[in-house]
């Protein structure tokens, strides 16, 4: 059981390594993305369907921002409910760990009074020899 909630607490931490990791991601292309919308120069004078191209460009790059960012908040709430999932999680594998280290204690408590037990048996098999000789 042990073994098992502990598989399960390494599980959601990795799970939230990689949301993590996500989140990372998104943000340096949100980055590079707002790096780029803010390189483009819009035309004074010249051509309308180059300035019309620039603003769709814009558009576009706008547009794609905003879906990092929602993927970033969708990422965060995951996250959240994840770190409440590892709470739950680790309460129950340390909750585990402390009846399984109980049961252990239990356990050598009753090995040595049997231990003690065969001991005072053997003393008194021994002691009973040396009367009859």
């Amino acid at each position: 059981m042990v073994k098992i909630n502990k598989q399960k607490v390494e599980k959601i931490e990795r799970n939230i390594q990689k949301i993590n990791s996500s989140i990372n991601n998104l943000s340096n292309r949100i980055k590079e993305l707002e790096e780029l919308l803010s390189s483009f120069v819009i035309p004074k004078k010249g051509d309308f369907s180059y300035f019309n191209q620039i603003k769709s460009q814009q558009f576009f790059i706008r547009e794609e921002i905003n879906r990092f960012k929602n993927q970033i908040m969708v990422l965060k709430s995951r996250k959240k409910e994840l770190f409440e999932e590892l709470k739950k999680a680790n309460i129950e594998y340390e909750k585990v760990k402390y009846l399984q280290m109980q049961e252990i204690k239990k356990n050598i408590k009753k090995n040595k009074l049997k231990e003690a037990r065969e001991m005072d048996e053997i003393a008194i098999l021994l002691r009973n020899l040396n009367e009859k000789r």
